[in-house]
C-alpha cells in the first residue's frame, strides 16, 4: 500500500503522537445507569452480551442506527438543550460518515467514537464546564474533531500511519473526556489538521503534475503539440476519444450543442477541487472552469488557441 503521508509529514504526526495523553475520563463512574443504557443487552437487536468496542464494530448498519439513537434518546433526557444539541450533533454527523468509510478506516473511526460514548453523556448531563469560554472551546474541540474523521475517513492509510493517527485522535478524545478543550484544540487537533491539511496540498500538487505530464504526452501524440494546448474548435473531433483529456458534445433539448472537457484525474479525492485554466494567445483573459464530481467542466470559451494548466483550488478557499 501506498504511503498517505509524505516522510516529512510523518515525522511531525510521530512527534504528535509521542505527546504525553491527556487524563482519563471519569465519566463511567459519574453515569453508570446512563452509560450502561448504552451497551446492556437489548432483546430487539440480537446481541446477546453486554456491547464492547469490537462487538460495536461489528454491528450491522441497520443496528448501530438503533444504537446511536438509543444514546441520542439518552442524552435528551438530560434536558439541558445547548449542551444536548452539540452532542446531538455529533452523533448525527456519526451516522452520516458511517456509509461513507473506506472498509479500512471504518473500524478504528467506530473505536473512536465507542470510547467517546461516556464522554457524550456525560456532555449531554453537565454541559463543557460553567463558564462561556469552556464551553466555546468544547464545541470548537467536537467540531474539530469531526473535521478530522472526515479527512481521516477518504483515505486509505498504510498501518503504521493508521497507528499514529489514531493514537493523536485518541489523545485528543481524552483531552474532551478530562474537559481540558483548550489543550485538546491548541495541542492536538490544530497540529494534526494543518499535517494533514498541508501533506493533502503536497500530494495533490504532485499528482497534478503527473496528470499534466500526461495530459502533454497524449497532446503531442494526437495532435502534435509540443505543449500543453488546444485549438477550439479545431480539436474538438481528434479529442473526441476517450483518454487524459476529452471534449465532449451533447445536444440539449433546445437543440443547442454543449461542449465538455473532462480531464482524467486519478487518486484526486475531491474534483470539485481542481480548475482547468485556459490561457489564450494574445494576451485575453484566462478562462477557469472547475471540475465537476465526475471531472467535467462545460467548454464554454471563444474559438482560439489555449494552454492548458492545473490548479489545485478547494472550494471556499478563494
Amino acid at each position: 500500500m501506498e504511503d498517505f503521508f509524505d516522510p516529512s509529514f510523518l515525522s511531525e504526526l510521530e512527534s504528535l503522537a509521542a505527546l504525553p495523553p491527556g487524563h482519563p475520563a471519569s465519566v463511567p463512574d459519574l453515569l453508570p445507569e446512563k452509560l450502561a443504557a448504552f451497551l446492556d443487552p437489548r432483546p430487539d437487536d440480537g446481541i446477546p452480551e453486554r456491547l464492547d468496542e469490537v462487538g460495536f464494530a461489528a454491528l450491522s448498519p441497520a443496528l448501530l442506527a438503533e444504537r446511536t439513537n438509543v444514546l441520542m434518546e439518552i442524552c435528551r433526557q438530560s434536558g439541558k438543550t445547548a449542551p444536548v444539541q452539540a452532542v446531538e450533533s455529533f452523533i448525527v454527523f456519526f451516522q452520516a460518515l458511517l456509509p461513507t468509510l473506506h472498509e479500512d478506516a471504518a473500524p478504528a473511526i467506530k473505536g473512536v467514537f465507542f470510547r467517546l460514548v461516556p464522554t457524550l453523556i456525560h456532555i449531554a448531563y453537565a454541559d463543557f464546564g460553567d463558564r462561556d469560554d469552556a464551553r466555546q472551546e468544547g464545541r470548537k474541540a467536537l467540531h474539530d474533531l469531526e473535521t478530522i474523521l472526515i479527512e481521516i475517513s477518504r483515505v486509505r492509510l498504510a498501518p503504521s500511519e493508521s497507528q499514529l493517527v489514531f493514537k493523536s485522535i485518541d489523545q485528543l478524545s481524552a483531552f474532551i473526556g478530562a474537559g481540558d478543550y483548550a489543550l485538546a484544540n491548541e495541542v492536538i487537533s490544530s497540529r494534526l489538521l494543518s499535517i494533514i491539511s498541508r501533506n493533502r496540498l503536497t500530494r495533490a500538487l504532485y499528482r497534478l503534475m503527473e496528470v499534466e505530464v500526461s495530459i502533454q504526452i497524449y497532446l503531442k501524440e494526437r495532435l502534435g503539440y509540443s505543449t500543453p494546448r488546444v485549438t477550439i474548435p479545431h480539436d474538438y473531433a481528434t479529442l473526441a476519444d476517450y483518454g487524459p483529456l476529452r471534449i465532449l458534445s451533447e445536444e440539449g433539448l433546445d437543440g443547442r450543442t454543449r461542449r465538455f472537457v473532462q480531464v482524467h484525474l486519478p487518486d484526486l479525492p475531491i474534483l470539485r477541487d481542481i480548475v482547468l485554466r485556459l490561457v489564450p494567445t494574445g494576451g485575453a483573459p484566462n478562462h477557469d472552469l472547475r471540475f465537476d464530481a465526475l471531472g467535467s467542466a462545460e467548454l464554454d470559451v471563444p474559438p482560439g488557441t489555449y494552454s492548458l494548466g492545473l490548479l489545485y483550488e478547494p472550494e471556499g478557499q478563494g
